[in-house]
């Protein structure tokens, strides 16, 4: 399907279902983060969602792992002097 095409028949079907103003390339950058925070191995990522090489994917969704990263540090709290 070409991809201008997808894009209205989603939007058709978003504005049908009621949804607020979400692109369909928004829900894929959506479910990459949702992987990546789950812990889903980046090569698996990465071959999800096409991306060419493992690099990009680490560095596009590398904010999705903030909140582990804070977490792992907060753990740290009163072992250091």
């Amino acid at each position: 399907m070409e991809p201008t095409n997808l894009g209205r028949s989603f939007a058709r079907l978003r504005e049908t279902a009621g949804l607020p103003g979400v692109r369909l390339h928004d829900l894929r950058h959506t479910v990459v983060s949702l992987l990546m925070e789950l812990g889903v191995p980046p090569h698996v990522v990465q071959a999800i969602a096409r991306h060419a090489d493992v690099k990009i994917t680490l560095k596009v969704y590398a904010h999705a792992n903030l909140d582990a990263m804070r977490q792992a540090l907060g753990k740290l709290d009163g072992r250091l002097p």
